[in-house]
C-alpha cells in the first residue's frame, strides 16, 4: 500500500515540474501576431474556397499585409471586401 502512495505522489511530482515548465516556455516562447493581419482576416468571407490562389482566407490576409498581394483577389467577397481590406492595408 504504500508503494502506491509513493508511485503517486512520484507522478504528480513530475505532472507539476513538466506543468511548470511548459507554462514557463509558452510565455516565454510566445510568438506575437500581426494586427493588421488579424483585421483583415476578420473582414474576409472566411469560406477557405482558394478562388484567390491561397490555400485559405488566413493566408491570403497574410500576402495582403506582408507581400503587398492585390486585394481584388476575394470573389466571395466581392466588391463589398475591397474598400474595407483597402482602409486596413
Amino acid at each position: 500500500m504504500n508503494a502506491i502512495w509513493i508511485a503517486v505522489a512520484a507522478v504528480s511530482l513530475l505532472g507539476l515540474a513538466f506543468g511548470a515548465i511548459l507554462g514557463y516556455a509558452s510565455r516565454r516562447f510566445a510568438v506575437e501576431d500581426d494586427p493588421v493581419v488579424e483585421k483583415i482576416d476578420e473582414i474576409l468571407p472566411q469560406s477557405q474556397c482558394g478562388q484567390c490562389g491561397y490555400p485559405g482566407c488566413r493566408p491570403y490576409a497574410e500576402a495582403i499585409s506582408c507581400n503587398g498581394e492585390k486585394i481584388n483577389r476575394c470573389a466571395p467577397g466581392g466588391e463589398a471586401v475591397m474598400p474595407k481590406n483597402c482602409r486596413v492595408a
